[in-house]
């Protein structure tokens, strides 16, 4: 069946059809409030075969969960009864938690003693031992008390270790609100952050940015639509076009299983705005034909005047559609799950635009045809950039180039790291975070596993004496705070007691094996088999490319303190695996990017049909993007999570208005016309519709700019400016281009 025979069958059983579409939208809609989850664990930046994300699956089942809650309470006094008393009622009231793994605060630490060649533990804080006696205990474990207690002893820090991560996700949300509310209940002041907090945090962020995003993006459409549009007859229709693909997209998303994430909820806007900008072309051709053709039925106006849209709106949708499926190609399920709705979306929005304008166009009445189509007056601009463009293309060709140059130093020249804390929107959560780390030094733990590849023991005296000048190094280093190992535990008995410093190295190893009973269960020491030997570190949160650096450090001391050949380090914890980001980012624009501009430049060759002109168009849509990498450069953006999509979407993007531009280009070549007057007259015809639709991109990723999550703002603020760079390469750069180069 034609084109204009699927029109004529949707006209003829349009009553059918509003049904089924709506059934649908409704289906979509009841689907997505039924199961949209939020999910922005570690699980959606890292696929399941991934060796680095199974290796740290299995350590928090095996060794410890760093999904850790960390409490940070004002107090008067951090040695007083009465505040011991309520944290002693914070751990009753935690401890029997199905899901709390251990906690750990002054009322329960406990610290060594030796006595009849066993070693046994006594709680630091006891109601009948002095002040000053407790203090003098205190100071000889400083690596402990340091995360017990401030200095000032006006604040001291609660922990609650959560079971391992994959047990958390089904009930994470109503876990981490049950805790909250047993703080809050228990104490009156309390700052909380760590893993489980930010992670909730980051989920609640997306839930209420998304419906932000929604809800603003169609209040702002809604009221460009009565500028852009020629009568506001039209506005319902386009509505119900942009509402269809949203409503039904994330229906499928969410029947499928997947869950909003911090990629995947720009999706709505995204299909919006693109639903937008394809209806204003449909809506004005037709108007125009409509106007110019009074005397036609209703039925043939709108399949005429579809067929002339067709092909220029097919193209722009599979250039744009090809930016985002290439994201498919990511390494990171976060950008899989966003390409590949995004692209459905696309689909069934183009699609749906047509069905839903045939059948909104064929109730119209007569009233909407009187009204002249509003467009931008632009006459006298594009006029303005034909003069331009054919006296000075040579200096506009020279500043093009220029961008080029500029925009290539500057890919060098930009970091790739991504900072967690740019993912967390403003708040108390954000600020709680920033006065922990303060006090505490880090909120991040991560466990440095040291294992030997000989039978030698790792608690002899030669081994130790590694461990002790490994750990000495770890803690000089001024990112890594309060690192504890079996180290600490031995010299505060040898300090203490005589009797246990008189112990050689083989009769301590078995002192240690035959009591291992842990004195604080919420540090790892040693293996249940003594297969490794551990070293605790607390970092902050930082950004990958602090990370990497810290890492490859940790690693270096490791290789300078023990031999390479018979000694293994493992490092583990939710920061390592962080850290891993950036190659997956760089992965994403180079497979994405590469992918893109393949097949968009075949796009183009096959719509064209000239080599040499198909080279010619594809060259001002780069220039977009080496302008929005020389402002990435040039205000400190680095490429991170968000923005790893940057290029291959925008180089869709910009695609968009040269197709319309170039469709009417060669229109005017068929009629013989020059190459100059060609382009002249095809910007003079078009020039509406290209400031029309990159007002409705700009404004639709502005809305997006206005994010408080400053990863997911500067990605808006850089596609609307990319946008209307976008514009500005269209109507200079390339009409220079084929003026000087495309000589007829």
């Amino acid at each position: 069946m034609s084109f204009q025979g699927i029109i004529q069958f949707v006209l003829d059983y349009r009553k059918v059809v509003i049904i089924l579409l709506t059934i649908a939208m409704f289906a979509g809609l009841g689907q997505t409030l039924r199961l949209l989850e939020v999910n922005n664990t570690l699980s959606i930046w890292f696929l399941e075969d991934n060796a680095a994300y199974q290796e740290y699956l299995t350590f928090q089942e095996e060794q410890g969960s760093d999904e850790v809650i960390i409490v940070m309470i004002p107090t008067e006094d951090a040695l007083s009864e009465n505040h011991i008393a309520k944290l002693q009622k914070l751990h009753q009231k935690t401890d029997s938690l199905p899901y709390v793994k251990e906690t750990f605060s002054l009322a329960n630490a406990k610290y060594p003693i030796y006595s009849n060649r066993k070693i046994y533990y006594r709680n630091i804080y006891q109601a009948n031992r002095s002040r000053e006696n407790t203090e003098k205990l205190l100071a000889e474990i400083p690596a402990i008390s340091q995360q017990l207690l401030s200095k000032d002893k006006l604040f001291s820090f609660f922990y609650l270790q959560l079971i391992p991560s994959n047990r958390l996700n089904d009930n994470r949300t109503q876990i981490i609100e049950e805790v909250r509310n047993i703080i809050e209940t228990s104490v009156e002041q309390s700052h909380i952050s760590g893993a489980p907090i930010l992670g909730q945090s980051f989920n609640k962020t997306i839930y209420d940015e998304s419906n932000f995003f929604g809800t603003i993006t169609v209040i702002v459409i809604l009221g460009l639509l009565f500028f852009l549009l020629p009568h506001w007859h039209y506005v319902p229709i386009a509505f119900m076009s942009f509402i269809l693909p949203v409503s039904i997209t994330y229906g499928l998303m969410t029947s499928m299983g997947y869950s909003l994430n911090l990629i995947s909820m720009l999706i709505p806007t995204i299909l919006m705005i693109y639903s937008v900008s394809d209806l204003i072309h449909i809506t004005n051709i037709f108007h125009i034909y409509r106007i110019e053709n009074p005397n036609q039925s209703r039925s043939n106006q709108i399949k005429i005047a579809f067929q002339e849209s067709l092909k220029p709106c097919f193209y722009t949708t599979l250039t744009t559609i090809i930016g985002y499926l290439a994201l498919v190609l990511s390494p990171l399920p976060a950008f899989k799950i966003m390409g590949f709705f995004t692209f459905v979306g696309l689909v069934l929005a183009f699609c749906l635009v047509y069905v839903v304008a045939a059948i909104g166009f064929s109730f119209l009445n007569e009233t909407s045809r009187n009204a002249s189509v509003k467009k931008i007056n632009i006459s006298s601009i594009t006029q303005r950039i034909n003069y331009w463009t054919t006296h000075y293309n040579s200096a506009i060709i020279g500043i093009g180039l220029l961008i080029f140059i500029l925009g290539t130093i500057s890919i060098f020249s930009i970091e790739v790291s991504t900072n967690s804390l740019d993912l967390l929107g403003e708040g108390k959560v954000k600020n709680d975070l920033e006065i922990i780390e303060d006090k505490l030094e880090g909120s991040i733990r991560l466990q440095l596993n040291i294992s030997s590849t000989k039978e030698a023991s790792l608690l002899s005296k030669s081994e130790l004496s590694k461990l002790k000048q490994f750990q000495e190094k770890l803690d000089n280093n001024k990112l890594i705070a309060h690192p504890i190992s079996i180290v600490n535990f031995k010299s505060f008995l040898e300090s203490r007691m005589s009797s246990f410093s008189k112990i050689n190295s083989v009769n301590f190893e078995k002192v240690i094996k035959k009591n291992q009973e842990s004195s604080n269960a919420f540090f790892s020491l040693y293996g249940d088999d003594f297969s490794y030997v551990a070293i605790n570190i607390n970092i902050k949160e930082l950004a990958t490319k602090e990370l990497r650096p810290l890492l490859k450090t940790i690693k270096n001391d490791f290789k300078a303190t023990f031999p390479e050949e018979e000694y293994g380090l493992k490092i583990h914890g939710f920061s390592e695996i962080f850290a891993q980001l950036n190659t997956f980012i760089l992965q994403t624009q180079f497979r994405s990017f590469g992918a893109a501009f393949f097949i968009s430049f075949c796009i183009l060759f096959y719509f064209i049909g000239q080599f040499k002109m198909s080279l010619l168009v594809l060259i001002p849509n780069l220039l977009p993007l080496f302008s929005a990498f020389i402002v990435m450069y040039l205000f400190g953006i680095h490429l991170e999570s968000a923005n790893a999509m940057l290029a291959p979407i925008m180089l869709g993007v910009a695609m968009d208005d040269t197709i319309h531009l170039i469709n009417k280009f060669k229109h005017y070549q068929s009629e013989n016309l020059s190459t100059s007057e060609s382009i002249d007259n095809a910007l003079t015809h078009t020039g509406g519709a290209l400031f029309s639709t990159t007002i409705s991109l700009v404004c639709g990723f502005l809305i997006v700019g206005l994010s408080s999550v400053s990863s997911v703002s500067t990605f808006g603020l850089l596609c609307a400016f990319t946008i209307l760079a976008a514009l500005l390469a269209d109507v200079y750069f390339l009409p220079a281009l084929l003026k000087r180069f495309e000589k007829r």
